[in-house]
C-alpha cells in the first residue's frame, strides 16, 4: 500500500492587506469609512485606528440597534459602539491600512469602502446559521450539551448583528425570526430535560450521600451535557455527563436526610469559546448577553427510594467464568483495588486496569447495570459500566467502559465507550460495508484511539501509527496554486507546512501527557464510509472535543486507517481543522489520492 502522509491542517485569517491609496486620497473620498491613530509606537497607533474605525462604523449602523438598545441597560448609540467592537478581533483586523512614521510618530489609517460595510457582517450571519444547524444536528442526536451551546452561540452572536431584527430562520416551508426562534429553541429544550433518580446511597461513617441521576430528553438517553450542581451554600465543578447518566455527591450528616438538589445545566460554555473567536468577543463584551433560568432543574430526591441493589445482569453471551470474572473486576474498582486478583487478566489487561483505576480517582457511577455481552472471534466484549472520574480542578467526567475478555476468562483489554448513537450507527449499516465482525473491530478501534489518549496509552499510539507517516502541521496563508498531489483536492488555499517524523510527535504527545494531569476526548459525531467495497480500509470523520489540564479545542478530524489485520490496525492519513468547509464539509475519503490498496 502506497504510504500516506499524516497531516495536521491549521487555519489561520488572512494577512492584512496593504493599500496603495494614500492618506489624502483616503480623507478627501466620501467613499471609505476610516480611522486614525498616533504614537510613538507603532502597535499603539495601530490600536487606536482600529478602535476609531470601530467608533466610526458603529455610527453607520447605530440605528439598526435601536431596539436591541432599548431592551438593555444601553442606549443604541453604547450598544452598536459595544456590538461593532466585536468584530474588531477577527473581521476588522484585516481591513486595510496605511502608515507612515514622522518625526518619531507613526501614524495609522485604518479604512474600508463604505459599499464594503454589509461584507463586514456577512461571515457573522453565516456563523448563525450554521450554529443554528449544528443546534438542530445535535438535539436530534440526543446531544444536548452540543444542541444547548450551539443555539446559545447563535442567539448572542445574533445580538452583535445589526440585522437583529430582520433575519429570518427558514425551515421545513416556514420562516421565523432568529430573535424568536433561538431563545424559544433553548427555553423548550430545558423544559424536555428530565432528570430521575436510579440509585442513592449513604456512608454513615464517611458522612457521604451519592445520587446516581437518569437524564432524559423527551424519550432518550441524553447523550451529553455539562452541569454543577447546587451543595450547601456553592455551586460544584463542571461534570460532563454521557449516555443517560449523571450523579450529585455530598458530605456531611445533614445529607443523609431527604434534600432538593439543584442542578444548572451549562450553556454559555465560555471555557470552549476560544475555538471561534467572534463567540470570545460577544461574550466578553459590554453586550447585555440572556440568562435562561430554565438551566437550573430542581428535584426532591429520597435516598432510600430506589429499592434494592440488583447489581450486575448479564444477557445470555458468554459462560459463567466470563460473568464471575466480570463481576470481580467490578468489585475491585469499587473497592479502589490497586492490587486486584491478577488470575483476572492477561498481562495487557493487567496493565489496562492500572491505568483505568488511576485514571481521574475512578469510582462506579451505578451498582446495578444491565451488561451486554458479544463474542467477537475468541474474545468477549461486555458493555457497558458506567463510571466517574474527578480532578483536582473540578473537573468531573461520566464515561462507559468497556471490557474485552478471552474465552479463557481473563479480560485482556479496558476501553472507553463510543455513545450509544455512533455504536447503532456502525452496526445498522449493511453487509455491503461491512461484515458484523468487521463492524465490531471498527468499534475497538474507535473506542481503543479515544482510550489511549485519555490514559495517555504512548505505546499503542505509536504502534497505530504507520512508521512512515508524517505529521503535517501548517497555517494557511493565502490563495495560490496546490502545493502537494497528495493534498490536491484540499484547498486552493497555500498551507505552509511543519512536518514532523512520528518520532518528533511521538516525543511532542510525551510532553503533553506529562504536564497535563488529565486527557478526555468526547466525540460529537462520526460518519465512516469505506475506501473500496472489498478491501478493510476505513475513512472516518469525527467532531471532536480535546479537554485537558492546560489546553482544550474542537475541531473536525479525519482518520484513513488500515483494518486488514484486524490485531494490527494502522492509521496512514489524518487530518485536523478547527472548522468546517465552506460547504459545510470536512476532509474525507474524496480529498486524498491513492493508486493501490
Amino acid at each position: 500500500m502506497k504510504k500516506y502522509y499524516l497531516c495536521y491542517l491549521i487555519f489561520s485569517i488572512i494577512p492584512i492587506i496593504a493599500s496603495s491609496q494614500s492618506f489624502k486620497e483616503i480623507k478627501q473620498s466620501d467613499k471609505f469609512i476610516y480611522g486614525i491613530g498616533k504614537s510613538p509606537s507603532y502597535e499603539k497607533a495601530d490600536k487606536n485606528a482600529l478602535s476609531d474605525l470601530v467608533s466610526q462604523i458603529s455610527v453607520t449602523v447605530e440605528s439598526s440597534f435601536e431596539m436591541l438598545g432599548t431592551e438593555t441597560n444601553l442606549n443604541y448609540t453604547e450598544y452598536a459602539k459595544s456590538a461593532i467592537k466585536t468584530y474588531s478581533g477577527t473581521t476588522l483586523t484585516n481591513t486595510q491600512r496605511i502608515e507612515e512614521e514622522k518625526d518619531g510618530y507613526y501614524t495609522v489609517i485604518r479604512f474600508i469602502p463604505k459599499e464594503d460595510i454589509n461584507k463586514i457582517f456577512d461571515d457573522r450571519k453565516k456563523a448563525i446559521l450554521e450554529y443554528t444547524k449544528e443546534g438542530i444536528r445535535s438535539e436530534w442526536k440526543l446531544q444536548i450539551g452540543d444542541a444547548l451551546r450551539n443555539f446559545y452561540w447563535a442567539n448572542i452572536l445574533l445580538r452583535s448583528h445589526p440585522e437583529y431584527n430582520s433575519l429570518y430562520f427558514h425551515q421545513d416551508n416556514d420562516s421565523v425570526l432568529f430573535k424568536i426562534y433561538l431563545p424559544n429553541k433553548i427555553n423548550e429544550i430545558f423544559s424536555n430535560i428530565n432528570l430521575s433518580i436510579l440509585e442513592s446511597s449513604y456512608n454513615e461513617e464517611e458522612q457521604y450521600s451519592k445520587y446516581t441521576l437518569g437524564l432524559n430528553y423527551k424519550d432518550g438517553d441524553i447523550q451529553n451535557l455539562d452541569y454543577t450542581y447546587r451543595n450547601s451554600d456553592n455551586w460544584s465543578g463542571s461534570i460532563s455527563a454521557n449516555n443517560g447518566l449523571a450523579f450529585v455527591e455530598y458530605y456531611g450528616d445533614k445529607q443523609k436526610k431527604d434534600r432538593e438538589v439543584t442542578i444548572r445545566v451549562e450553556y454559555r460554555y465560555e471555557d470552549k469559546s476560544y475555538f471561534d473567536k467572534d463567540v470570545q468577543s460577544v461574550l466578553a463584551s459590554d453586550i447585555d448577553l440572556p440568562y435562561f433560568s430554565r438551566c437550573e432543574i430542581k428535584s426532591i430526591y429520597n435516598r432510600t427510594s430506589n429499592g434494592l441493589n440488583r447489581g450486575l445482569s448479564f444477557n445470555n453471551i458468554g459462560n459463567d467464568k466470563i460473568k464471575t470474572t466480570v463481576e470481580k473486576l467490578v468489585k475491585s474498582i469499587e473497592k479502589k483495588n490497586l492490587n486486584p486478583d491478577p488470575s483476572l487478566f492477561t498481562q495487557e489487561g493487567l496493565e489496562a486496569y492500572s491505568k483505568l483505576i488511576k485514571y481521574g480517582n475512578a469510582r462506579l457511577l451505578k451498582q446495578n447495570n444491565e451488561l451486554k455481552i458479544v463474542k467477537v472471534n475468541d474474545e468477549f466484549i461486555v458493555r457497558s459500566i458506567p463510571m466517574q472520574f474527578t480532578y483536582s480542578k473540578n473537573q468531573q467526567f461520566a464515561e462507559d467502559i468497556v471490557f474485552v475478555v478471552k474465552e479463557s476468562g481473563k479480560i485482556h483489554d479496558i476501553n472507553f465507550s463510543l455513545s450509544q448513537i455512533a455504536i447503532n450507527d456502525i452496526l445498522s449499516k449493511d453487509e455491503r460495508f461491512a461484515t458484523e465482525e468487521e463492524k465490531f473491530f471498527l468499534i475497538r478501534f474507535m473506542e481503543n484511539y479515544k482510550t489511549a489518549y485519555c490514559l495517555k496509552r504512548i505505546d499503542y499510539i505509536e504502534k497505530i501509527f504507520d512508521n512512515d507517516a508524517l505529521i503535517i502541521i501548517g497555517n494557511v496563508l493565502k490563495k495560490s496554486p496546490k502545493t502537494d498531489s497528495y493534498y490536491s483536492n484540499l484547498s486552493n488555499e497555500e498551507v505552509e507546512y511543519q512536518k514532523l517524523t512520528k518520532s518528533e510527535y511521538m516525543n511532542r504527545l510525551k510532553r503533553v501527557f506529562a504536564q497535563n494531569e488529565f486527557v478526555n476526548i468526547h466525540f460529537e459525531d462520526n460518519v465512516v464510509k469505506k475506501a473500496k467495497r472489498d478491501v478493510s480500509i476505513y475513512g472516518i470523520q469525527i467532531a471532536q472535543h480535546y479537554t485537558s489540564e492546560r489546553y482544550a479545542d474542537k475541531g473536525y478530524l479525519f482518520l484513513l486507517f488500515d483494518l486488514r489485520d484486524t490485531l494490527n490496525p494502522i492509521i496512514h492519513v489524518r487530518t485536523w481543522q478547527p472548522q468546517k468547509n465552506e460547504d459545510g464539509s470536512i476532509y474525507g475519503l474524496a480529498d486524498f489520492h491513492f493508486d493501490t490498496l
